[in-house]
């Protein structure tokens, strides 16, 4: 569950993997974000596999971890970038290496 309200079948999906979505449009833009980016995980990791940037039509050496998705991309595809952590109490705001498609993800999910 994304958003944490309760529904009823008429208003989400029960998926066979345990996957509770409601019908809200956050929630069903994020569950599709979600299927999206681990599609694309999948597909970009063969370039890490021989040392390569993880970025579509890049051939630099790969050089630097993303803190999101934790593949590794050339210095010209990630950003230092400030983002809440959350993981820790109380919530602070740390400087994190992220790629640019985890940084286009953002919006979706801050």
């Amino acid at each position: 569950m994304y958003c944490g309200k309760p529904f009823c079948d008429r208003h989400g999906e029960q998926g066979a993997d345990y996957t509770s979505v409601c019908d809200r449009k956050t929630c069903q833009a994020k569950f599709r974000d979600v299927a999206d980016h681990l599609m694309w995980k999948t597909r970009v990791y063969e370039f890490n596999r021989v040392s390569i940037c993880a970025q579509d039509d890049c051939q630099e050496r790969m050089r630097h971890i993303c803190s999101r998705c934790q593949l590794v991309f050339c210095a010209a595809h990630v950003k230092e970038q400030q983002v809440l952590n959350t993981t820790v109490r109380p919530h602070r705001k740390e400087t994190q290496i992220i790629c640019v498609h985890c940084r286009a993800r953002r919006s979706l999910w801050d």
